[in-house]
């Protein structure tokens, strides 16, 4: 049987009250109950989530307030619409998590009445997704989540000692008609899959559970081992350099990819969406570019780097501007100064770039189009129109603080200021990188 619930209490992260996702279920109502008795300090509160799917559920919603009172804690309903881009179960899933993770405080932690049976059932469900090694570690018992956790206390239990436990207790729950659908996958491997498994080979569940902890401990490795190498391979200006991985596998590549996604506060791109992208990335020629969208973030490779971002079109503008004051540029570019003594205003005019554009960047220098220098200086072209440019009398006189026609140049020293430049947060290349186009 599982440890005292005394002793599991004391093990569970955090420091703030104890959330429990309450279905109202076999599973939730045991998890509730195990830990209404385990004693503890941490205060309990329940969290019923309504996904609104069919007329019945405003009246399980309340069922499941009763039942969570009966054994002695509060349960607040929160009522979710559930999106169609997945599938229901991962809709409905996606929907359940988000809506929780906005209601935990900071240091709380979440609970959930997943077992072994659940565990099972995932770690098979992601074997024929085509899982990896983390997928395939099955449900973690333990994870951050939003600004505090997310634990698993029931998950070493078996499904029917948490029914022995309802038994014992006498304790009421509610049966929620979705999980009889053989529409659902965990459904349909729950009721026909495993029991044809068992029944040939009854040892079924143990090694699949081991399977998941040895799958769990190589993660563990690879993870441990990315991390090290993403510390090598990370760029100051967030990009992440290919070269450094160039020895590596086509898998390791992609899981180094994946982690430094989820680094960077991203959901990783699908996995065999990723696969693909590796394979880009490994027989592309040299001006190729390969790029992977996904969830309106956009992977890019270019001079040997990945970059990651917002998937968005690079904006159109333009502002006057005298340089009395600081200049604040729109879709966080950040903002322009002269700096030094006060001065006569001028008649500037800051755009986005456009094609075609020509500086000359010298006294008695021709024209040099701007893209050309954008590109010799490394900066990805994603960026380049991104690059204020300055206009004087219809003439293009900075680009930048990093390229001044001299007619801007000799005005500005006459006025003994300089024009600064400051980046916000979008990110934007520092221009004399070490690569070029």
């Amino acid at each position: 049987m599982p440890a005292e619930a005394g002793q599991a209490l004391a093990r569970l992260p955090g420091s703030g009250r104890l959330v429990v996702a309450f279905s109202g279920g076999p599973d939730s109502v045991c998890l509730l109950h195990w830990l209404m008795h385990g004693g503890g300090s941490r205060s309990l509160h329940c969290i019923h989530v309504d996904h609104q799917l069919d007329s019945g559920s405003p009246a399980r919603a309340e069922r499941a307030r009763e039942l969570a009172l009966a054994i002695g804690a509060p349960c607040e309903i929160l009522r979710v619409a559930v999106g169609k881009r997945e599938g229901p179960e991962s809709d409905a899933r996606r929907a359940r998590y988000q809506a929780l993770e906005a209601r935990l405080g900071k240091d709380e932690t979440l609970l959930t009445g997943h077992h072994a049976d659940d565990q099972v059932e995932t770690v098979l469900l992601r074997l024929m997704r085509g899982a990896g090694p983390e997928g395939l570690a099955g449900i973690p018992r333990v994870r951050r989540f939003g600004p505090g956790w997310l634990a698993r206390p029931l998950l070493s239990w078996r499904r029917s000692e948490i029914e022995a436990w309802l038994r014992r207790h006498e304790l009421a729950c509610l049966r929620d008609p979705s999980n009889e659908s053989p529409d659902f996958d965990r459904n349909h491997l729950r009721r026909h899959v495993v029991p044809a498994l068992e029944q040939r080979w009854p040892g079924l569940s143990r090694s699949v559970l081991r399977s998941a902890g040895l799958c769990a401990g190589a993660a563990d490795v690879i993870a441990r081992t990315v991390d090290r190498d993403l510390s090598v391979a990370g760029r100051s200006d967030g990009s992440l350099d290919l070269q450094a991985l160039s020895r590596d596998s086509a898998y390791y590549r992609g899981e180094v990819i994946r982690r430094w996604c989820i680094r960077s506060g991203c959901l990783p791109p699908p996995g065999r969406r990723l696969d693909a992208f590796v394979s880009q990335l490994e027989h592309a020629a040299a001006d190729r570019q390969p790029v992977l969208r996904w969830d309106a973030l956009v992977l890019r490779c270019w001079g040997g780097r990945l970059w990651l971002q917002a998937d968005e079109p690079a904006p159109s503008w333009e502002q006057a501007w005298d340089g009395s004051a600081a200049l604040t540029l729109p879709a966080d570019l950040g903002t322009l100064e002269l700096t030094g003594p006060e001065a006569e205003g001028l008649s500037l005019v800051v755009r986005s770039g456009t094609t075609g554009e020509t500086l000359r960047s010298a006294s008695g220098a021709a024209r040099s189009p701007v893209n050309r220098l954008l590109a010799q200086a490394g900066v990805p072209p994603w960026q380049r129109s991104l690059w204020p440019r300055l206009w004087l009398d219809g003439h293009l006189v900075a680009v930048g603080d990093r390229w001044l026609d001299p007619r801007l140049s000799k005005l500005l020293d006459r006025q003994g200021r300089r024009l600064v430049w400051h980046p916000g947060p979008r990110h934007l290349t520092e221009p004399g990188l070490e690569f070029s186009a």
